[in-house]
């Protein structure tokens, strides 16, 4: 882990397309590294509330070509909450391939990736963006090392899985449906229930701001409801 992070740093350095002056819009075009951040009212991942207090949610990635590496994190107004992602993929197409490192517990040191005592989760994701035909999207999403365990077996994996399904129904609008094919990791966070569930289905608006004839701050709505904890949520985030 510590390679990989000497070595996404030094990509994007020697890269030479970070902007120390301001840049021209010629010279953004073109630069690989992308910053942003997300304020958001609350944070839902995959329908279970990490937290109620509004987060701020920066992400930091390097894309050449089809291969895309990144780091993404949050954070709660509170201090209460952490979490900070590594994650690289790869498209061809309508395809994605992609790796995900989580860690949201930070209650070991940050770099123990010990099968038994680890903090982080290693998720395998998969994903296709629909066509113009059609313009469903899917995507599969599996952890399968770290502390993602089986709750009557600790030393065995769960390989929790969460599968989601997003079709548009405008320019601005989509609707969304999330699932459990099997018991895990999201038994306890979904309400204790094994086997197949619907776990998160809402709907997700965009919209951008115009705050100048060259400026705007895109703005997002996600209205989601988790049937299995009978609980429902509406989150309001601006990116910037």
């Amino acid at each position: 882990m510590k390679r990989l992070l000497a070595s996404f740093g030094m990509t994007m350095l020697a890269s030479g397309s970070y902007c120390i002056t301001p840049c021209n819009a010629d010279s953004l075009a073109k630069s690989p590294i992308s910053i942003t951040a997300d304020m958001m009212s609350s944070y839902v991942w995959r329908g279970v509330k990490a937290t109620s207090s509004p987060s701020i949610q920066p992400n930091l990635s390097f894309k050449k070509g089809s291969f895309e590496l990144g780091a993404w994190g949050s954070s709660d107004f509170t201090g209460s909450y952490k979490e900070v992602d590594f994650y690289t993929s790869y498209s061809y197409g309508n395809f994605k391939l992609g790796l995900t490192d989580y860690n949201w517990l930070f209650s070991k040191r940050y770099f123990n990736y010990r099968k038994g005592s680890t903090d982080h989760i290693l998720e395998g994701n998969f994903s296709y963006q629909g066509n113009s035909a059609f313009p469903l999207s899917i995507d599969l999403n599996t952890m399968f090392y770290g502390s993602d365990k089986k709750a009557t077996n600790p030393s065995k994996n769960a390989y929790s899985t969460y599968v989601e399904v997003r079709y548009p129904v405008g320019a601005d609008l989509n609707i969304f449906a999330g699932m459990t094919p099997a018991d895990g990791y999201y038994g306890d966070g979904y309400g204790k229930l094994g086997g197949f569930a619907v776990v998160n289905v809402g709907v997700a608006a965009t919209r951008k701001l115009k705050m100048t004839e060259s400026f705007s701050l895109p703005l997002k709505v996600t209205l989601g409801v988790n049937p299995q904890q009978e609980d429902v949520y509406l989150v309001f985030g601006i990116t910037f």
